[in-house]
């Protein structure tokens, strides 16, 4: 991969943080939802089981990165349906996150955050899978 292409995912990567953030944005505003104030780069654990559960569902879905990235490297894998499964598990991890915080939360209007930002992620995901994207910056060798 040259520096295009790095350079192209990266400009990726930055595009995806803006939307999710001002879609976040705007929906605190209009639904008048107040922010959390949460440790930056922390879990932020509604309760222990929220915790337990969460450590599970990571430690499960770090077995099935690396399987993934190995079959990837080192067997004939779709990039695009890597990308898939990957959204999917990190899907799953965040509607736990939007579950505990509907229900067991002093602020349950977050679950609404956390479900918007994975139906804008999976979106995303979908539209970069659709059109082809990632092979599109990255060019053949």
């Amino acid at each position: 991969m040259g520096k295009e292409g790095v350079h192209g995912i990266f400009i990726l990567i930055g595009w995806i943080v803006v939307i999710i953030w001002l879609m976040k944005f705007f929906l605190r505003k209009v639904l008048n939802i107040p922010k959390v104030q949460g440790k930056a780069f922390s879990y932020n654990h509604i309760n222990k089981t929220h915790r337990n559960l969460e450590w599970v569902l990571r430690i499960a879905t770090d077995i099935a990165y690396v399987y993934l990235f190995f079959q990837l490297m080192y067997e004939d894998f779709s990039v695009n349906l890597f990308l898939l499964i990957m959204t999917l598990l990190f899907t799953v991890q965040h509607f736990l996150r939007a579950y505990f915080e509907w229900k067991a939360s002093e602020q349950p209007k977050e679950s609404i955050l956390s479900i918007a930002e994975e139906v804008v992620l999976i979106g995303i995901t979908l539209l970069l899978i659709q059109f082809d994207v990632l092979y599109k910056l990255v060019p053949s060798q």
